[in-house]
């Protein structure tokens, strides 16, 4: 049955305010986890406003409302959000008020706003009240007013888990868990509540399929001195894996029974949440008698700075990765010319050359393929009414990535089939030049992303060119594309780099209705060396795959910069020339081949 239109889903959910006596009420697409992508059950924003970008609040009042979203998406919501009679909020400007703010200045002392409480962590939660708290706003939790007006609303998922091997993890459940023990007693608490789907998973070394790109499951863990709960619909639970938990000491028990758990915690128990991450419904149900401790979930970190194990498997991935590019790439220009490429050809040929690795489980995020004005939508995905045809009149921008057994991959590489502009020259060069200057950043220990964003963000400043996202962000293993808390950003809060992590480096620029350009490498962070004033810290580049040079304006290149590349280049080519078939090779040999200053 076709969905009722945009209009009419909103028509049906403001009656059924109207009904309850809600002034407001708030939607999200978070599942009680807060996860970045959620299951199709948790879509509830994208169903009832029709904005299908990954990042988004909306909030519907009795005559409009407004979608708040940030930068990456600001001209998808125009164009999504026409028609429908909400307002675009651009979250994160000066001038934007919040959500909470904007429902304050609006709504009428005593009056009340509802939500989904399993759909906004603890930490909006105490934003919203405490910002209501001066005009006796009143919130309630425990109304959910979407699945009544949606018909057919998908059913959660019960995908099964599987056992992700110590050759994959490095490190068995049992020493990760006397880990956070220890940690748990450094801070003084008694219980742990880990709520991150990701962060239940690298504990537990297994991973799930509820999520499509994230192999995850809903779940929680509760840790204490003595005892490892895991929450887990048993419909998810092959033998295998439930063997396993009970082998690293841990006690399988159904999702629906950690409320139940916790509440069963001797009086006085000091329990660490995570706000961020646990839904505002389940916390306010806690008994009064424990006392909660926010802080930061410790597996977050220890999950971050990968160990050896896990650092040969990533690069491995990363190699399989570069080898299903490479194969991409020589199709690419085979095909564009003769108008037989597409958006979503394009799409469905990288994913195919990616499936012929037997470690491969599926795609880490959907591929962005955006030829032209697409490329400037940073979370652009073709349909088939705006799929275009790739020529070579502009540039072609596709970011994409792949779950392995042994990591995610993330990749973005950007190509001119014809013959670029002087701009488009210049556009070009600058973000490469932006890759370079941070991968060859040396920096003391004890530095941020924040501190280093300026390396690559900085070389676009200087031509009075911004982009309206972060430079980097982390990467899991065989987990989130998007793994925190390292990242490079300027709005993002202070997290020290430290050897083992790994972070992506992709600036860009975005030139709305023309084109969009951005080259994305992942990285690991390094020691390099140890002297008098202190410890140095650098960068190694770990995607392998090429770089296109044809768009370059040589004049803007250092010869350390085309040195760099050069070298990168080769290293390309020794890692992947010998998994390609003879035609593959000579293509890639052609691609990789040295530039310097007197290529015009």
């Amino acid at each position: 049955m076709n969905n009722p239109p945009v209009s009419q889903r909103l028509a049906d959910l403001r009656q059924l305010m109207a009904d309850h006596g809600f002034d407001a009420y708030i939607v999200t697409n978070n599942d009680p986890h807060s996860s970045e992508y959620s299951a199709d059950h948790w879509l509830a924003r994208t169903w009832i406003s029709g904005f299908t970008g990954s990042a988004g609040n909306v909030v519907i009042t009795p005559e409009g409302g407004g979608l708040w979203t940030d930068g990456r998406y600001y001209i998808q919501a125009e164009e999504q959000l026409s028609g429908s009679g909400l307002t675009l909020f651009k979250a994160r400007q000066p001038e934007t008020p919040t959500i909470p703010e904007w429902l304050a200045e609006s709504l009428s002392e005593g009056a009340t706003v509802a939500v989904d409480g399993r759909s906004i962590n603890m930490a909006f939660y105490q934003e919203l009240v405490e910002v209501f708290g001066s005009k006796k706003i009143q919130l309630v939790l425990d109304k959910d007013l979407i699945t009544p007006v949606w018909e057919n609303r998908p059913a959660r998922p019960q995908a099964p888990v599987f056992n992700h091997g110590l050759e994959y993890a490095g490190i068995e459940t049992r020493d990760k868990i006397q880990l956070i023990r220890k940690w748990m007693s450094e801070q003084g608490t008694d219980v742990l509540l880990v709520s991150k789907l990701d962060d239940v998973m690298w504990t537990l070394n297994i991973r799930g399929a509820d999520i499509r790109f994230c192999p995850i499951a809903e779940s929680y863990l509760l840790i204490s001195k003595d005892a490892c709960q895991v929450f887990i619909s048993g419909d998810k639970l092959p033998d295998t894996v439930s063997k396993t938990i009970a082998g690293q000491g841990g006690t399988a028990l159904d999702y629906e029974e950690v409320k139940t758990a916790i509440n069963q915690l001797p009086e006085g128990s000091k329990l660490a949440i995570h706000p961020a991450s646990v839904d505002s419904l389940l916390v306010s149900g806690i008994n009064s008698g424990i006392h909660l401790i926010e802080i930061s979930s410790p597996v977050t970190d220890m999950k971050a700075q990968k160990n050896s194990t896990e650092i040969s498997n990533m690069e491995q991935a990363l190699c399989l990765d570069g080898v299903a590019m490479v194969k991409f790439m020589c199709w690419l220009e085979s095909q564009v010319l003769d108008g037989q490429v597409s958006e979503l050809s394009a799409e469905a040929q990288l994913k195919a050359y990616r499936q012929q690795n037997q470690h491969y489980i599926g795609d880490s995020f959907r591929t962005i393929a955006g030829f032209a004005a697409h490329g400037a939508k940073m979370h652009y995905s073709a349909d088939a009414q705006s799929n275009a045809v790739v020529d070579g009149g502009n540039f072609f921008l596709i970011d994409s990535g792949g779950q392995y057994l042994g990591g995610t991959t993330d990749i973005t590489r950007t190509f001119h089939f014809g013959t670029p502009t002087a701009q488009q020259r210049k556009d070009y060069t600058l973000v490469l030049k932006a890759v370079i200057r941070l991968s060859q950043t040396k920096f003391l220990k004890g530095s941020t992303g924040a501190n280093l964003d300026i390396m690559a963000r900085g070389v676009l400043w200087q031509h009075g060119i911004d982009y309206k996202c972060g430079t980097g962000h982390g990467v899991g293993l065989c987990l989130n594309v998007h793994e925190g808390p390292q990242n490079f950003s300027q709005s993002h809060k202070e997290v020290e780099l430290k050897p083992g992590m790994v972070i992506t480096n992709e600036p860009g620029v975005y030139r709305e209705g023309e084109y969009g350009i951005r080259i994305e490498n992942i990285m690991k962070v390094v020691e390099l060396e140890e002297n008098e004033f202190g410890t140095f810290y650098g960068f190694e580049t770990i995607t392998l795959a090429p770089i296109a040079t044809n768009p370059l304006e040589m004049s803007m290149l250092s010869l350390e910069e085309i040195e760099w590349l050069n070298n990168y280049h080769c290293r390309v080519w020794d890692a992947i020339g010998q998994h390609l078939d003879e035609s593959q090779r000579a293509w890639l040999k052609e691609a990789i081949a040295p530039i310097g200053k007197d290529k015009a």
